[in-house]
């Protein structure tokens, strides 16, 4: 998601620079300019939860890709079963399902991955009210 591309001083901390879990604070860093986020939402319950956030300013599909495995690794821990992923229509998320071992192409679609740690499948689907926005004609009203 985009987010203002600023800095602040949160009680000494310099915060806005692209941090993808180094925790480092260096004027050197880009500022970022979107929030990757992992959120997780129950199949059998009526919950939802962020569980990580990255502030980035870009991050290639296989940087994405391994932190989509780590939080896939954590939640195995914690006993949580991921069933699917919901990507929005972005290029870069199609090349992280294919990196994740989806084939998401005309031809030949595979839309599920085998989960890193168990093995199991794991389903990829594409935002649907992302996918209406970018194929709407801005001009057209729905």
């Amino acid at each position: 998601m985009s987010i203002r591309r600023q800095t602040e001083l949160d009680n000494g901390k310099l915060c806005g620079y692209f941090d993808y879990g180094t925790d480092l604070e260096s004027p050197e860093l880009p500022i970022a300019n979107n929030a990757l986020t992992f959120m997780v939402n129950a199949v059998n319950g009526n919950w939802k939860i962020p569980i990580a956030y990255f502030l980035i300013d870009g991050l290639n599909a296989i940087k994405r890709t391994n932190l989509i495995k780590i939080a896939l690794e954590y939640l195995h821990e914690t006993e949580i079963k991921v069933v699917s992923l919901t990507f929005d229509v972005l290029l870069c998320n199609f090349k992280v399902g294919n990196e994740l071992g989806a084939r998401l192409e005309a031809v030949n679609l595979k839309s599920t991955f085998p989960h890193p740690i168990t093995g199991e499948g794991v389903c990829i689907f594409l935002d649907p009210c992302h996918c209406l926005k970018c194929a709407t004609p801005w001009d057209l009203k729905i």
